[in-house]
This record gives C-alpha cells, sequence and structure tokens, in this order.
C-alpha cells in the first residue's frame, strides 16, 4: 500500500516513505511488480509505471491484473493472473484482506500507514517461506 488513507473518502497521493519501503523489497528480492490496486482501473502498464516512476520507484511493473471478471474478488483476480503466468515466488501486498488461499501470501498493511519499515522483513520473509 503506497498511498495511505487520510481521509474516510479518499486516497492520498503516494507516500515517499512507502515507496521507499516498496523500493527496498523489490530491491532486495528481485522482484518485479503486478499491481492490483483499484487504481489499475483504466491504466495501461506503461501509465502505471510512470505513476510509480514519478513517486520515486525504482522496480519493473510488469503487469496488472484482470479486472473483468463479473463478482471477482481482488483474490480471485491475483489467483487467475497467477494461473496465466509461471511465478516461482510472489508477496501479495494490500490493505485488504480476504484473499481466500492465498493469505498465506498476504502482508497485510494498515490503510492508514501503508507500508512501514518493518514489512521489508515479513515480505522477504514471504518471499523465502514459499520458494
Amino acid at each position: 500500500m503506497l498511498a495511505p488513507i487520510r481521509r474516510w473518502d479518499r486516497y492520498g497521493d503516494l507516500e515517499p516513505a512507502c515507496m521507499q519501503v516498496l523500493n527496498e523489497i523489490v530491491s532486495s528480492s528481485g522482484a518485479d511488480v503486478v499491481v492490483s490496486s483499484t487504481w489499475r482501473h483504466g491504466k495501461t502498464v506503461a501509465e502505471l509505471q510512470t505513476i510509480l516512476d514519478t513517486g520515486g520507484f525504482v522496480g519493473r511493473v510488469v503487469d496488472k491484473t484482470p479486472s473483468d471478471i463479473p463478482g471477482a474478488g481482488r483474490g480471485e483476480e491475483i489467483a487467475a493472473w497467477l494461473a496465466d503466468h509461471a511465478v516461482d515466488a510472489y508477496v501479495i501486498i494490500d490493505d485488504h484482506g480476504g484473499m481466500g488461499e492465498l493469505g498465506d501470501r498476504l502482508l497485510l498493511t494498515q490503510p492508514g500507514y501503508g507500508l512501514r519499515p518493518a514489512d521489508v522483513a515479513r515480505a522477504l520473509a514471504l518471499f523465502t517461506n514459499h520458494v
């Protein structure tokens, strides 16, 4: 989570401290990013990369999860993406639970804070415990 909710009715802007944590996770793991956030809607992968780059991201956005599965929740969208792609290891970073069978791969963040420094070790442990 890179844009903490500062008011009940909207997400905030990309938070530099959260971006720094994501950058550390990506740099330490060698991971690429697949965007599953609601702000992926109506944007291309290139546009998502530009948005993150503008916020200080140093990694690579390779795709976004499908959003055209009727009635699917985020966990189901992620599962559908995973079913179509060969992935050795992954971590889901989100402020929503409810990932179903993917729940053991979830690094759950707090909506008001987003990614925090302690999340680096948690994310890396999720990568290494599932390889």
